[in-house]
């Protein structure tokens, strides 16, 4: 069952509101341009080449001007929801080509600064039509021009010549300036869509580019807050854990004394692909600063992360620091803990931070869980 407008949800609503006051726009928009096709006609008029009085011009451009309020006021009162054409496009175009061919039958010498100065607008509205509409609208406007001509006008022999000329020109505007005026709209769309499509990427390259560290490529403090916040949450809703490792590369300081920052650099990017490569789609590595990184393990107990941290430090057993020293390697400091319910993300941290400062105090190279299990790692060099 159909439902009234009342009973409708609210963006539906306001969704046909703005479509009725785009559809009054567009009646005012046609409107205003047939009404600077009849000021064309008063000058057309006042320098004496048309044959109409000024009193019959008037009245002439009164029922055209009421035309459009109309049009505009059906709108208002939403009578035209009713109709297949709510736009009621077809009845503005052939209510604007009538006002057109009428005002160019009084016209003399000027009928063609008449007849096509009324024309411009009437293309840019028959824009919204279909293409059989185009068609209608195109022959029905040949149609009544052809019959002012016929029933209307005392045309001689050399007029005629005049008229057909007319009318081939009235023909290509009706017939190709629609087509035109499209084919201009659906390239600049289509501009705008690939502009838009490269502007969408290039705004996901700097979302991207924010939650990035810039050295590393991987992720950076505030993406890995937002992300522990998110396991936080899921953890309290379903009763689940997850787990960080906090990782500290052990004298750091001398790889940067001996082999310069570029290396240093270079190590630290390098340990950030191991690390990569050990977690999971779900898990996350972030860079704290300096050569601290936090890994997160999603849905994951302190069990399953030593053994994620035994991997990590496998992978560095092949990574090589510098090739002037290939046998020279660099060693982890880890910290382990397990979110516990009712923790914040500071105090899980702080509770890793606390274990790694554990695993650097005792001779560094080692794992220390945060409830006290210590595992000493064995020297990769």
């Amino acid at each position: 069952m159909g439902c009234r407008q009342g009973d409708q949800p609210m963006a539906t609503i306001d969704d046909v509101n703005s479509q009725q006051k785009a559809r009054i726009h567009r009646v005012a928009t046609l409107g205003t341009g047939i009404f600077i096709h009849l000021m064309v006609c008063w000058t057309v008029l006042s320098i004496g080449h048309m044959n109409i009085s000024p009193t019959e011009l008037f009245a002439l451009s009164s029922v055209a001007i009421a035309g459009f309020v109309f049009l505009a006021l059906l709108i208002g009162v939403e009578w035209n929801l009713s109709l297949e054409d709510p736009d009621m496009a077809v009845a503005q175009m052939i209510w604007a080509l009538t006002v057109v061919v009428i005002t160019s039958h009084f016209a003399l010498d000027l009928k063609a600064v008449v007849l096509l100065s009324g024309l411009a607008m009437v293309v840019m509205g028959a824009n919204r039509l279909t293409r059989s509409q185009q068609i209608f609208v195109a022959c029905y406007g040949l149609l009544i021009y052809m019959l002012s001509v016929v029933y209307l006008t005392n045309v001689d022999a050399l007029g005629w010549v005049t008229e057909i000329v007319l009318i081939i020109a009235f023909a290509l505007v009706l017939v190709f300036g629609p087509a035109l005026y499209q084919f201009e709209r659906n390239v600049i769309e289509t501009v705008i869509s690939d502009k838009n499509v490269e502007l969408g990427k290039a705004l996901e390259q700097i979302k991207e580019l924010a939650v990035r560290d810039e050295l590393t490529g991987v992720y950076n403090r505030r993406y890995l807050l937002d992300m522990l916040a998110r396991e936080k949450a899921m953890a309290d809703r379903k009763n689940d854990v997850f787990s960080v490792c906090y990782v500290d590369l052990d004298y750091f300081k001398k790889v940067n004394d001996r082999f310069g920052h570029a290396t240093g650099d270079d190590v630290l990017r390098s340990f950030a692909r191991v690390a990569e490569h050990v977690v999971r789609e779900v898990d996350c590595v972030a860079r704290m600063g300096g050569e601290e990184f936090v890994l997160v393990f999603a849905g994951t107990g302190e069990r399953d992360a030593v053994r994620g941290a035994e991997r990590l430090v496998a992978g560095l057993r092949d990574m090589h620091v510098t090739r002037a020293e290939p046998r020279y390697r660099v060693t982890v400091s880890v910290g382990i803990t397990e979110y516990r319910q009712g923790d914040t993300i500071q105090q899980m941290l702080d509770r890793a931070d606390r274990a790694l400062y554990d695993a650097k105090r005792t001779g560094r190279n080692r794992m220390v869980v945060a409830n006290g299990e210590v595992t000493s790692l064995s020297n990769p060099g």
